[in-house]
């Protein structure tokens, strides 16, 4: 080829090259795009940070500013993807403008540590639910379980005692024991702890989920027979480092209080009860007579002070004089930062909850820190640690109740050293004024801590190893002052406790996971050892006698009187041995099976016992991912199935075995037993449980739905046995027969609105169950509780029946007031030695032999309820926001000793208003008993006729919030900021007539009305 003819040839070659170069730069001109926007996380709107914005299939990319802006040069067909370590990514085509809203992907939210080993929340087959921070931040609350009232479904939470501190009961899905080991078990960061769950901060924590059944709680063994709560606290998020302060005050007062007699109608009560009385032994006497020698000189009925009061027309409230506004207050703040290599968040908390009584007062302060971080791309270490202090002033227990149905008709009087009835002191009924000087406090110091090692070696593969430490230590002080009724009523001249207690429980966990995905098939599978040990001990001392008060409880050598001196210590272990198999297999996502297997090993079994296996079985089925459900407008449709077996060993340690302790006396020592008999044959106690579900969601999912349905074969039900006292031992435990338990959960979530401006959120639960005792010992079909008075009456609760509810309540049945037709039908009944006149309570002769004896006692009731849950919504309009959240229990029974006291109509102590509308012979409509003083006739304890409808709806809270705009907060260099008043505990629905349907009588239940504010930076 000739240098002419390769040179015509180049130039050919360059020209077509030239007229392509030249048609790519055409098109790509008329297809460029520049592209700008701007980043923000789509649940706080704020910008993010160092977000990877990269164009689809090329190496064109950008990060985003620390405004979240970004500006990048494309083609109009392409696709851009958003990519941020913490969030969901986003892929979007591309287009001139584009604001875009990423979805956080909280780690926190999506997984848990259970057994020492980090699992997805997906892999928790079985009934689960939960709640997040989010839902814990609509209520200003200080502790956990009151975060979880009434908001999931099959978990009950009660606040049973309303002081400052105090605690609640919470059963998940009703009662599966008969006494030990009732309660679910409590897990944060995967440490399994016991009481004092106040010492945990509620704004530390990023979700509360709750394992319902023994597929879900298998994983716990022997502790999660009664229901696990598993609480994740907060680590911190990729992106920018955050401040965040959040605070609340609130202003407390009683809910309720009883409406009880003034002065001048316990007067008329009072004279009314003994003129019924005098008149019954008198047909024929003067009735206004007689009334007029009891408001005279040397009343029989009244004392001369009392009768002084009355004829002044005054009346006295003594409830008042120990009574107070408390004040709670709350703040926390909180410093954390994540990214790829690890994490941190650290927060400090302070909690004042001043109580309504005088010098009542609960303190909490504590601090958070969780760290992780990569050492080497395949091996992590971090640790979880928060620590708590709380301090209580106590108060003597009574002086509620005195001060509340102290005598109107006493004057106020802070130097009585007792209060009176009728003109006489009684020793019970100590001056609530002086109590208020017994100097009791509590202290309590709480570490809680998590510390674990992961290795990756490779993908999937995770072996990992934890330490955990729940380490506490409790002080408890009390003086009683000299001239105190309580120490002069029992001769202490002053008297001093001190009770010291440490807790050092500690749990080792070890642990090997590996997950893998061939095709549609996923595996995963765990296998974990674990050791935990329980350590307690405690001292006291009881000392009295003092010569001043000066020193309170803190001189105890200065104690004179030391044949009242008491001692008393013990030292207490128990350890647990545990062995873990989980192995989860899904097909497609379409189908689940994890199988579960679990074997325990206590120290509280003897030699034999000791170990239980504790197998599961879930399944489930996403039918709405199947083929021929293609075109349904159904978003999921999943059911599920388990069954499993869990077990309870939450009995006293050396329950297998008798104690004894020794005594010197006469220069020899002799071993005393402490009543209980050792039974060497226990077991533990088995809970079988089949559960099946189903979770629906509809309309883009703007409407979930769930149900469960739960049987549950409660067998060798570990309880405490009365002994025959010719046995030398007053009590064993044993494994006393069976107990079944069904129920079913509903819980349906709504978006009912979905709008840019306004939104409104709506959702409700419904859990129900019912248990019977199918079996007791041998051939025994009841088992009584004894005590009262004599100590052989038989008890209205604590009874245990054959085929009935484990919470009966047991007595005669009220059958009406009688009515001076009825004396005739009823005059051949052998009522015991008590007459019945009209105006009394008439019991049912149940047996039709004319005669009332226990015989006649039937189960009137259950406490159990019918159903019981909650209900909120959300209505949010811009930057308003309006929550409202309620809760709900119907159908429950319970036993008022507080009402029916002062129902009974004597006037010789406090009475409540009812008596008022109560029968007389020009009132015979009336259902309230009349007015008697003495024995002879049935109080209205002695029946069912007061027994309580304990059904409730109360108003828990109603938020208004505000969450300034963005421009705002960013002027003023935050990254949020938000405001709220809340009213909790608002209103109270409810036919009980006690102090509270919930808390009962102790003490009633309290309002409080909170402003807040949440601030981030």
């Amino acid at each position: 080829m000739s240098f002419f003819t390769i040179k015509g040839t180049v130039r050919w070659y360059a020209l077509l090259i030239f007229l392509i170069l030249q048609c790519s730069f055409t098109v790509f001109a008329q297809n460029s795009i520049n592209v700008a926007g701007r980043v923000t996380g789509k649940d706080d709107k704020l910008p993010i940070p160092g977000v990877s914005v990269k164009v689809k299939g090329t190496g064109t990319g950008i990060s985003t500013d620390k405004d979240g802006k970004f500006a990048l040069n494309t083609t109009s067909n392409s696709t851009i993807v958003f990519t941020s370590v913490g969030y969901v990514t986003q892929e979007l085509p591309a287009s001139a403008t584009m604001n875009v809203s990423l979805v956080p992907e909280d780690n926190n939210l999506e997984e848990v540590t259970v057994v020492g080993v980090t699992i997805k929340k997906k892999d928790l087959t079985g009934s689960v639910a939960g709640i997040t921070d989010k839902t814990i931040s609509e209520l200003p609350v200080t502790n956990v379980n009151q975060a979880m009232q009434g908001r999931i479904a099959g978990v009950l939470v009660q606040s049973n005692d309303p002081r400052p501190g105090g605690g609640v009961s919470i059963k998940v899905r009703g009662n599966n024991s008969i006494k030990f080991g009732a309660d679910p078990i409590y897990v944060v960061d995967g440490l399994v702890i016991e009481q004092a769950f106040n010492t945990i901060n509620p704004d530390d924590i990023a979700s509360i989920d709750v394992l319902k059944d023994a597929s879900a709680t298998a994983l716990y063994g022997s502790r999660g027979a009664n229901g696990v709560i598993l609480i994740t606290t907060k680590k911190g998020k990729s992106g920018e480092g955050k401040i965040e302060y959040s605070a609340w005050v609130g202003v407390q007062s009683f809910t309720r209080n009883l409406s009880y007699l003034n002065a001048q109608q316990i007067v008329d009560l009072r004279l009314d009860a003994y003129a019924n009385k005098y008149m019954d032994a008198n047909p024929t006497a003067d009735r206004q007579a007689y009334i007029n020698t009891l408001l005279g000189p040397n009343s029989i009925a009244f004392g001369a002070d009392e009768l002084a009061v009355y004829n002044r027309g005054e009346s006295y409230n003594w409830l008042d004089q120990i009574t107070k506004k408390g004040i709670q207050q709350n703040h926390t703040a909180t410093f954390s930062k994540g990214g790829e290599d690890g994490s941190m968040y650290v927060s400090f908390n302070y909690t004042d909850q001043g109580g309504l009584l005088k010098t009542s007062n609960y303190k909490r302060y504590g601090g958070q820190i969780n760290l992780d971080q990569k050492i080497k791309p395949w091996f992590k270490i971090g640790t979880n640690t928060g620590f708590s202090r709380t301090e209580e002033s106590y108060i003597d227990g009574g002086v509620f109740g005195i001060a509340a149905n102290a005598n109107p008709l006493l004057p106020i009087d802070d130097k009585i050293t007792y209060l009176s009835w009728k003109g006489i002191q009684s020793t019970d009924l100590y001056n609530p004024i002086r109590s208020l000087t017994i100097d009791g406090k509590g202290k309590q110091n709480r570490l809680l801590t998590s510390n674990y090692a992961v290795a990756t070696p490779i993908p999937g593969l995770n072996i990992r190893t934890g330490i955990s430490f729940d380490v506490r230590s409790q002080d408890y002080f009390n003086y009683i002052p000299k001239d105190l009724g309580q120490s002069l009523r029992n001769s202490y001249n002053g008297r001093a406790t001190q009770k010291k207690e440490s807790w050092m429980n500690w749990q080792w966990d070890n642990s090997v996971s590996y997950d893998k995905s061939y095709g549609k098939h996923n595996f995963s599978g765990l296998v974990s050892f674990g050791l935990t040990q329980n350590n307690y001990n405690y001292n006291q001392i009881d000392a009295s006698g003092f010569a001043t008060d000066d020193f309170s409880y803190k001189y105890l050598g200065g104690a004179y009187l030391k044949e009242q001196f008491q001692l008393g210590s013990d030292f207490v272990t128990n350890s647990l041995i545990s062995y873990v198999a989980r192995f989860n297999y899904n097909y497609d996502n379409k189908y689940f099976a994890t199988l579960t297997g679990r074997y325990d090993g206590s120290s509280r079994f003897g030699n034999g016992n000791k170990w239980g296996l504790f197998p599961s079985l879930a399944l489930a089925w996403d039918i709405s991912k199947e083929s021929f459900f293609e075109g349904i407008n159904v978003d999921a449709l999943k059911l599920r199935a388990g069954y499993g077996i869990a077990g309870n060993q939450n009995i006293p340690n050396f329950a297998y075995r008798s104690l004894y302790s020794p005594v010197f006396s006469d220069n020899s020592v002799t071993y005393v037993s402490d009543g209980r008999l050792g039974n060497p044959n226990l077991v533990w106690e088995k809970q079988k449980q089949l559960n099946l579900g189903v979770d629906v969601a509809l309309l883009n999912s703007r409407l979930s739905f769930s149900a469960d349905y739960f049987v549950i074969h409660n067998d060798d039900l570990l309880m405490e046995r009365t002994l025959s006292t010719t046995s030398g031992f007053k009590n064993t435990i044993d494994n006393v027969g069976s107990l079944l338990n069904k129920g079913v959960e509903f819980n349906v979530n709504a978006k009912i609105i979905d709008q840019e401006d306004f939104k409104w959120d709506f959702g409700v639960n419904l859990s129900s169950y019912k248990n019977k005792i199918t079996k007791l010992y041998g051939s025994v079909d009841a088992i009584y509780n004894y005590g009262g008075f004599t100590g052989v009456d038989i008890q209205r609760e604590g009874n245990l029946f054959l085929n009935q509810s484990l919470n009966s309540i047991y007595t005669y049945k009220f059958e009406k007031i009688a009515q001076q037709s009825d004396l005739e039908r009823i005059k051949d009944i052998d009522y015991g030695g008590r007459v019945i006149h009209p105006g009394d309570i008439i019991p049912v002769d149940v047996n039709g032999d004319n005669k009332i004896d226990d015989a006649d006692r039937i189960v009137v009731g259950k406490k159990d309820p019918k159903f019981y849950g909650g209900f909120s919504t959300n209505f949010t309009y811009k930057n308003l926001s309006l929550n409202a959240v309620f809760n709900y229990n119907y159908g429950g029974k319970a036993i008022s000793g507080l009402y029916e006291g002062l129902l009974n109509g004597s006037g010789e102590y406090a009475g409540i208003t009812d008596v008022l509308d109560r029968w007389t012979p020009e009132n015979t409509n009336s259902n309230i008993p009349r007015a008697y003083t003495g024995s002879g006739r049935y109080g209205v304890g002695e029946t069912d006729y007061a027994v309580q409808n304990t059904s409730f709806l109360r108003m828990a809270a109603l938020s208004l919030s505000y969450n300034f705009t963005e421009g705002f907060v960013k002027k003023a260099k935050m990254s949020n900021l938000r405001v709220y008043v809340t009213g909790r505990n608002l209103f109270t629905i409810t036919k009980y007539k006690g102090y509270d349907p919930e808390g009962g009588d102790g003490y009633p239940t309290s309002k409080m009305f909170v402003a807040g504010i949440n601030v981030g930076f």
